[in-house]
C-alpha cells in the first residue's frame, strides 16, 4: 500500500471516490480491511465497491500494525455489507474483513475535542499564514467569538501586537511567555512549532504552530518581563539565532559579546523566552549607574537575571558583583552583555567562562542591508513601512559601515523617512536621507610611511587579495566574486606572488 500508519487517502477512479477529511456520521458504514502490503491491493479493493455502486466518501491507511485500510461508505446496505464482504475475502492477500464503529483518526479526532473541552485555557492552531485552523471553546470566549467562526479567520486580528508574521516565519523567535493583552484580558503565550517532517531544522520547515494562552495578572509582568523582540535571523545573524536556541536550554551563565548596538540586549531577552520555564519564572533586567551595579532585593529563586553592559563597571564594581551573583540560587539563569572579553576582570570573566557567542556587526552583513533597513522601518515606524527606496539610498546604505550597528541605521532611517513623509513622497530619495561621513577605518597612518600613494594602493591591494582567496579554490571562482575578468585576477596574482588550485 506504501502509506503510514493514519493517513488520510486518496482513491483513483471517477469521482465517487473522492476523499476529503471531513467525516461523514450518521447511519455511514466503516469497513476495516486487513491485508497485505502488495503493489495493486488498493486498486482491487476499490474495484469491488465500484463493481456494486457503492460511493466511499473516505478513508485511512496504516493501522498500528501498518496492514490496515479503513472506508466510510454512507448509505450502505447490511445485504450489500454482506455481497462485499464476500466479495473482498476472495482479493489475494486479504485477510480480515469487519465493520467497526470509528476509524483511528475520527477517534483521535474526537478524543482531541473532548480533551481540548476540558481545557480551561485558551487553546489554538493556526497554519503558516496566521490563519486559526482550529481552537477549543476557551479561546473563542476569549476572542469574543462563537466557536464555529473562529477558524479561518487571521490571529493578528484578535492579536494586533504580535508579531504573527515572525513568529510563523522561524524558530529561533520567542517561543515561551510572550506577555499580551487580549480583549482587555492578560495572558502570557506559549507557542509550539509544527514542523515539516522532511527538513524540520529549516528555516522555511514550519507548517504553523500550535498556541496556549495562560490567564496572568499583568501587574506581575509589567516591570519585570522586557519586551519580546523578534531576532531578525538574516544573513550571518542566522547562526546566531540557531546557537541561542541551543544556549537558551543550558542552565550555565551565558556571555553575549557584541559592538554596541548589535542586539545584545535583545538577545539576552530572548535567552528567557526561548526557555520553556518562560511560563512561569520572570526576567531581571539590570543596568549599570555610575560605574556600578545594584541587584533588586526581591529577586525570585527561579528566572532570568540580565547584567548589561558589564565591561561599564569599574574593576572594583565587578568584583563586587561577582562576589553577589555566587550568592544567588543555582536555579537562577544568569546572561551578561559586554563589547568584548578583554573588558571584563578575569575573575567575572571566569563565571561566564563556559558558554558564549557573539554577534556579527553590520558591516559584516552588506548584502542584507536593505532587507535589515525594510524590517526596521517596518517594526519602528508603521506609518512609513510602506515607503521604498531609491536606488541611490540603498547604495549609501551598503556603503557605510554603521559603527552604532542597528542603532545608527534606525534613527538614519527615522529620520529619512520623517523628511520623505513631510514632503509627501512615496520613495525616500537621497534628498532625505542626513549626510553619512563614509569613512574606512583603515591604520594607514602607521604602515604607509615613506610610500607613495600607488604604493600604498598596491599594498592593500595585495593585502585584500590574500585574505578574498583563502576561501577559494580558483582563480576563475574569484573573479565571478570580484567581477573583474579571469586573466586580470592571474596577472593580479602573480604580480603579488599569490596563488590558487586552478580548477
Amino acid at each position: 500500500m506504501g502509506r503510514g500508519s493514519g493517513e488520510l487517502l486518496r482513491l483513483p477512479g471517477s469521482s465517487n471516490y473522492t476523499f476529503c477529511k471531513h467525516f461523514f456520521t450518521g447511519e455511514a458504514v466503516r469497513v476495516e480491511i486487513t491485508c497485505a502490503n502488495r503493489v495493486g491491493i488498493l486498486h482491487e479493493i476499490m474495484q469491488i465497491f465500484g463493481k456494486y455502486r457503492i460511493n466511499v466518501t473516505s478513508g485511512e491507511l496504516g493501522g498500528d500494525s501498518g496492514d490496515k485500510v479503513y472506508l466510510i461508505a454512507p448509505g450502505m446496505l447490511a445485504t450489500q455489507y454482506q455481497t462485499i464482504e464476500k466479495s473482498l475475502h476472495q482479493v489475494p492477500g486479504v485477510k480480515r474483513v469487519r465493520r467497526i464503529s470509528l476509524l483511528p483518526l475520527e477517534r483521535r479526532h474526537f478524543e482531541l475535542d473532548t480533551l481540548l473541552s476540558h481545557v480551561t485555557d485558551p487553546v489554538l492552531s493556526v497554519d503558516r499564514e496566521g490563519r486559526v485552523v482550529a481552537a477549543n471553546l476557551a479561546a473563542a470566549r476569549a476572542f469574543g467569538v462563537s466557536l464555529d467562526k473562529v477558524p479561518g479567520l487571521q490571529l493578528q486580528r484578535f492579536l494586533p501586537l504580535m508579531q504573527v508574521a515572525e513568529l510563523l516565519r522561524d524558530f529561533a523567535v520567542p517561543r515561551y511567555g510572550l506577555p499580551l493583552v487580549v480583549r482587555g484580558q492578560s495572558f502570557r503565550v506559549d507557542w509550539s512549532p509544527i514542523t515539516l517532517e522532511g527538513n524540520p531544522g529549516a528555516v522555511d520547515s514550519l507548517a504553523g504552530a500550535v498556541l496556549r494562552l495562560q490567564p496572568w495578572d499583568s501587574s506581575e509582568f509589567v516591570t519585570e518581563l522586557p519586551r519580546p523582540m523578534v531576532l531578525w535571523d538574516f544573513d550571518l545573524r542566522r547562526r546566531s539565532c540557531l546557537q541561542l536556541q541551543d544556549l537558551s536550554e543550558l542552565s550555565a551563565p551565558l556571555l553575549i559579546l557584541g559592538e554596541r548596538g548589535t542586539g545584545k540586549t535583545t538577545f539576552a531577552c530572548a535567552v528567557h523566552y526561548l526557555s520553556p520555564s518562560a511560563s512561569r519564572a520572570d526576567c531581571y533586567r539590570i543596568i549599570p549607574r555610575d560605574g556600578t551595579m545594584q541587584l533588586p532585593s526581591h529577586l525570585r529563586r527561579t528566572g532570568t537575571l540580565i547584567l548589561e553592559d558589564i565591561h561599564t563597571l569599574k574593576t572594583e564594581a565587578q568584583v563586587d558583583l561577582l562576589r553577589k551573583l555566587r550568592n544567588l540560587p543555582v536555579s537562577l539563569r544568569l546572561v551578561a552583555t559586554a563589547i568584548d572579553r578583554e573588558s571584563i576582570a578575569p575573575p567575572l570573566a571566569q563565571l561566564f567562562s563556559s558558554l558564549a557567542m557573539s554577534l556579527p556587526p553590520l558591516r559584516n552583513m552588506r548584502p542584507v542591508l536593505p532587507r535589515y533597513a525594510s524590517t526596521l522601518m517596518r517594526q519602528e515606524s508603521p506609518e512609513a513601512s510602506e515607503l521604498n527606496f531609491d536606488s541611490e539610498v540603498m547604495e549609501l546604505i551598503k556603503l557605510h559601515d554603521w559603527p552604532d550597528n542597528f542603532n545608527g541605521l534606525r534613527d538614519y532611517l527615522m529620520a529619512a523617512s520623517s523628511q520623505c513623509l513631510i514632503r509627501g513622497a512615496a520613495s525616500i530619495s537621497c534628498a532625505d536621507v542626513p549626510d553619512l561621513m563614509v569613512k574606512a577605518e583603515l591604520p594607514w597612518r602607521d604602515w604607509s610611511r615613506g610610500l607613495t600613494y600607488k604604493e600604498m594602493m598596491e599594498q592593500l591591494e595585495r593585502a585584500l587579495l590574500a585574505d578574498i582567496i583563502k576561501g577559494h579554490s580558483s582563480t576563475r571562482e574569484l573573479a565571478k566574486e570580484l567581477g573583474i575578468s579571469h586573466t586580470a585576477v592571474a596577472n593580479k596574482l602573480r604580480k603579488y606572488g599569490l596563488s590558487a588550485n586552478k580548477k
